[in-house]
């Protein structure tokens, strides 16, 4: 057998077993009701989907949470925030440390409470008020969920709503918005929120800091 037929074959072998993982991803998801997003962004605009229901999952926080929708589940994501991560395990360790300097030096206890108070937030307004989800079925990065931006009927968003609480850094991609509004433009609507929930010592702004020269974000 010639060198050029056994890599012929090698990569044949390859391709199989590529299209045999795949498979079995689409099945695994499947089975646990989940709605697969397209590979690619599919909307050039947000697209409405009303009749949206929050549902409780060990894996949801501040910013990231499964909801059902048309009898399937979806796993949204935030546009514009980041909010602090509710557990401490290696892969998360950066990042805690970045969301804890990013309010000014926090502790990492201090950051995984903050994690904790925006996941109880986000939960509480889901479940008690009514809210519209605005996607363009763009995933986050290659996993299953996608960016969201979620509607009140008050007119507000989540990010705005967990920005003005203090319990959110303005941290990751954003859209433009359903009204219109541009992404830079609503970015800096949400700087100008943070200012306000930093002098009225909301959420992390109003917690005690490890030192007083610890520096807060830019004005």
């Amino acid at each position: 057998m010639s060198p050029s037929f056994k890599r012929q074959i090698g990569r044949v072998l390859w391709t199989l077993l590529l299209v045999t993982l795949l498979a079995v991803e689409y099945e695994f998801r499947l089975e646990r009701g989940l709605k697969l997003p397209p590979r690619t962004v599919q909307a050039v605009g947000l697209q409405k989907l009303t009749g949206v229901r929050f549902m409780d999952d060990d894996a949801n926080d501040g910013d990231s949470f499964v909801v059902e929708h048309e009898g399937q589940r979806l796993v949204l994501r935030l546009y514009f925030v980041d909010c602090a991560e509710k557990r401490d395990y290696k892969l998360v360790a950066g990042r805690l440390k970045d969301q804890a300097g990013y309010f000014g030096g926090l502790s990492i206890p201090q950051t995984l409470k903050l994690g904790q108070q925006a996941k109880v937030f986000t939960a509480d307004l889901l479940r008690s008020q009514s809210f519209s989800v605005f996607t363009r079925w763009e995933r986050v990065y290659d996993s299953e969920r996608i960016y969201a931006v979620i509607m009140f009927e008050d007119g507000r968003d989540l990010a705005h709503k967990l920005v003005e609480a203090g319990l959110a850094r303005i941290h990751t991609k954003g859209v433009t918005m359903p009204n219109g509004r541009k992404a830079n433009d609503y970015e800096n609507h949400l700087r100008e929120v943070e200012k306000a929930a930093r002098v009225a010592l909301r959420g992390a702004w109003g917690m005690p800091r490890r030192a007083p020269s610890a520096k807060l974000p830019p004005k």
